[in-house]
């Protein structure tokens, strides 16, 4: 070989060694482990739009909640100055609708609520066209028993959950339970973190004792739904046996008309107890019956499926699913009703707890608000898996 050729070809091999040098440099010098940041800034500077987190979420209500077509909100369509200051939402860029029409076309709200526990209306078929970056919401407010959809026919139909259950996407309870010292919503969850109960004794609520020798009967209920699931007629028939309690509404002797005052005062001034039984056992489900007699100067008994330590304060309500009989439970009853001092013990979360109201609809504006949410895909395979698994027939109490 010549050797201006030998020379040739040393400065190829040469080159393509100081090519390949290059590329390795830029590979490494490119690659996430040295050049993260680097990546970030330039995927934010090019892909971004400059105003995605503040845009508008469009939120369409498909059907009524039980004839309400508003849903209790304040407006037929409510905008982001309503999510603010109406709702009291900290993420208030959203607008909701019950018109179908509100928008020109299906495609342009981001997410649509559907009432499960009501069937689709029938004038209002569902689109056949599903678009990808819009979020169908599973809403329900009532046990499993209650739901009025073939959820065996809506696999990988819905994209978020709103229910009364803790492990939805977006809780829906019927009240918050807030701390009034730090403002913050305490329970419902999975794990609360409560104050602790004071000593029997050591603490008086001026009301409840002036209330309490006025307090002459046991236990009241006001109940309309008879028969249930849950057999809670049962267990207050079979409570009846042991101690008084007075039923008011068609399941019982007694009446009261409904938006009395003197239905709810006489629970502050005549008894001692109310029954909050629910008609279903079921996990985490607690109606807003039990709120409203936490909000009486008077101990409920609860009776449902819950873990009632995620929902109220400790020693503010007694379980009935504690005990293992009825007759420990009217006993447990009689010693309380006969003890000042351990009733009045009952009502000592008042001083550091307050019910709340808060609007679902502000956690779902949040929910589409969140980094990514229109880039990511979530789909509950099995709605009636989740949806059905969560309850039981069999109360722990014996009646």
């Amino acid at each position: 070989m010549r050797p201006h050729s030998r020379w040739n070809l040393a400065l190829l091999v040469l080159g393509l060694i100081l090519f390949g040098l290059l590329i390795a440099v830029y590979k490494i010098s490119t690659s996430p482990l040295l050049n993260q940041y680097g990546i970030l800034r330039d995927y934010l500077d090019t892909n971004r739009a400059p105003n995605e987190a503040a845009a508008t979420r469009s939120i369409l209500l498909w059907s009524d909640f039980f004839g309400d077509a508003r849903w209790s909100l304040p407006a037929d369509t409510l905008g982001p100055d309503d999510f603010r200051h109406e709702l009291g939402c900290e993420v208030y860029q959203c607008e909701l609708s019950n018109r179908h029409d509100y928008l020109p076309t299906l495609a342009e709200y981001d997410a649509i609520v559907y009432h499960v526990a009501q069937p689709f209306p029938l004038l209002q078929p569902l689109s056949t066209q599903r678009y990808p970056h819009q979020t169908y919401v599973f809403a329900l407010m009532e046990p499993p028993g209650e739901t009025k959809h073939r959820l065996s026919d809506e696999h990988n139909f819905y994209n978020l959950t709103m229910s009364y259950r803790l492990d939805s996407d977006i809780v829906w309870p019927y009240a918050y339970m807030m701390d009034v010292e730090t403002g913050a919503r305490v329970a419902p969850t999975l794990q609360p973190h409560w104050r602790q109960v004071p000593a029997v004794g050591s603490w008086n609520d001026s009301e409840v004792l002036e209330l309490w020798p006025q307090k002459l009967k046991m236990a009241a209920w006001f109940v309309s739904h008879c028969e249930t699931l849950s057999k809670r007629e049962d267990l207050a028939a079979a409570l009846q046996q042991h101690i008084e309690v007075d039923i008011y509404g068609k399941c019982g002797t007694l009446s009261c008309a409904r938006g009395d005052p003197h239905c709810e005062e006489m629970l502050d001034t005549d008894y001692m107890f109310y029954l909050a039984f629910e008609n279903s056992l079921c996990v985490d489900y607690v109606t807003e019956k039990l709120y409203s007699a936490m909000q009486r100067r008077i101990v409920p008994v609860v009776f449902g499926g819950a873990n009632y330590t995620r929902f109220l304060p400790p020693h503010s309500y007694i379980d009935a699913n504690r005990f293992e009989s009825v007759e420990q439970l009217a006993s447990h009853l009689r010693y309380v009703a006969n003890d000042v001092n351990e009733y009045m013990s009952y009502f000592w979360w008042r001083q550091h707890y307050q019910l709340v109201q808060h609007s679902p609809f502000c956690d779902l504006c949040a929910q589409l608000h969140r980094p990514g949410a229109q880039h990511r895909t979530q789909f509950y395979g099995d709605i009636e898996a989740w949806w059905f698994n969560s309850c039981r027939f069999q109360s722990r109490i014996r009646f």
